[in-house]
C-alpha cells in the first residue's frame, strides 16, 4: 500500500480522551470510516483495514483511553457517555456522517453510538457484537472474575480461554493453535491496570440499557463457532432492525479479526459498497432483515 497522509488528534469532552488517526484515502467514493479500535487491535489488524477500505473511503481509527489505551475512564462511565463523547469527535473533525466499525466490546459502543445517532451514520458493522448483556457465571461479577484472575493467573488461564475460544473439536475453527497461543500470551502479559481496564468494560456492558433494533443498513457478523458472543443473538439484534444482514464466517469463533481477517473485511467492503452478499465462498450463512416476502404458489 502506498504511503498515505496519516495525521492524529487527541480529542478530550467530559473526561473522557479519545485519540483520533486518520488516514486519507487518495479517491473516497463513500463516508469516511469511522473504526473504534478494542483492547489488543494492533498494526496486524489495522493495516489490512487500511488496505482494503483506503481505496474506498478515509479511515479514522479511534483509541479510547480506558477502553483501547491504558487509562481510566471516568467514574460511572457508560455506553452513551461514550456514545456522546464520539459525536464530539466526528464535531471536532469537521464530520456530519460516517461508516461505523467495531469489534467485539468496541462493536457495542459502536452499536451504542448508530441507536443515538442514525443521522450521522451511514452504515454500521458490528462485528462478534449484538447489543445484548454479556453472560456471565452465576453469582459472579467482572470485579471477582477480575479479582480471581489477578491472584491465581496460571491456574485460570484455560478456563478464561476454554469461555472466549471455541476448542470442540466437532466444530473446526481455523488457526486454532496459533489462537490460543497468542491468547494465552495475552492472558500472561497482562498488567493488573489491563486486568482493571477489562473489568470496568464488561462491567459496562453489564449495565448496558436493554437493547433495541437499529434504523440504519447494518452488518452483524461473527464466526459460525463463537462461544463468547452467541450468533443467534445476533442474529436476534438484526431481526429487530429495520434494514439488517446477519452473517457467519465459516470456520470461526470469536475472533475472526485475528483468524479470518481478510475474510471479513472483503465482506465489510462489500456491505459498504451496497454490492451482493450473496453466494460468497468464506460465508457459512447469511440473511437479510426484513425478511422478503416469497411468492405463494400460482392459482
Amino acid at each position: 500500500m502506498e504511503q498515505l497522509d496519516i495525521t492524529t488528534r487527541t480529542i478530550r469532552t467530559r473526561g473522557l480522551v479519545f485519540e483520533a488517526e486518520t488516514r486519507t484515502s487518495p479517491s473516497p467514493r463513500i463516508a469516511p470510516v469511522l473504526a473504534i479500535r478494542a483492547g489488543g487491535e494492533g498494526e496486524s489488524t489495522i493495516r489490512p483495514q487500511g488496505e482494503a477500505l483506503l481505496p474506498v473511503a478515509d479511515v479514522i481509527g479511534v483509541r479510547i483511553t480506558g477502553v483501547s489505551s491504558p487509562g481510566d475512564l471516568p467514574p460511572d462511565c457508560s455506553l452513551v457517555d461514550l456514545a456522546d463523547g464520539l459525536a464530539v469527535v466526528l464535531d471536532e473533525l469537521g464530520l456530519q456522517r460516517v461508516n461505523i466499525l467495531g469489534t467485539s466490546h468496541a462493536g457495542e459502543i459502536a452499536y451504542r453510538f448508530a441507536i443515538r445517532y442514525p443521522d450521522r451514520t451511514d452504515h454500521v458493522v458490528l462485528t462478534g457484537a449484538n447489543g445484548h448483556r454479556p453472560y456471565l457465571p452465576p453469582g459472579t461479577s467482572p470485579a471477582v472474575i477480575a479479582a480471581r484472575v489477578r491472584t491465581s493467573r496460571h491456574d485460570l488461564a484455560d478456563e478464561v480461554i476454554s469461555r472466549v475460544l471455541c476448542m470442540d473439536p466437532d466444530r473446526p475453527v481455523r488457526g486454532l493453535t496459533t489462537l490460543r497461543w497468542i491468547l494465552n500470551d495475552l492472558f500472561h502479559g497482562a498488567e493488573d491496570e489491563h486486568i482493571n481496564q477489562w473489568s470496568g468494560c464488561i462491567q459496562m456492558l453489564c449495565d448496558a440499557p436493554p437493547r433495541t433494533g437499529l434504523s440504519v443498513p447494518t452488518l452483524l457478523v461473527t464466526g459460525e463457532h463463537d462461544i463468547a458472543i452467541r450468533p443467534s443473538d445476533s442474529r436476534a439484534l438484526a431481526a429487530m432492525s429495520s434494514q439488517a444482514v446477519f452473517a457467519t464466517l465459516r470456520e470461526a469463533d470469536h475472533w475472526v479479526i485475528l483468524s479470518h481477517i481478510r475474510e471479513h473485511l472483503d465482506l465489510t467492503r462489500r456491505f459498504l459498497l451496497d454490492e451482493p452478499l450473496e453466494h460468497l465462498p468464506y460465508l457459512a450463512e447469511l440473511e437479510h432483515f426484513p425478511r422478503q416476502a416469497t411468492a405463494g404458489p400460482r392459482p
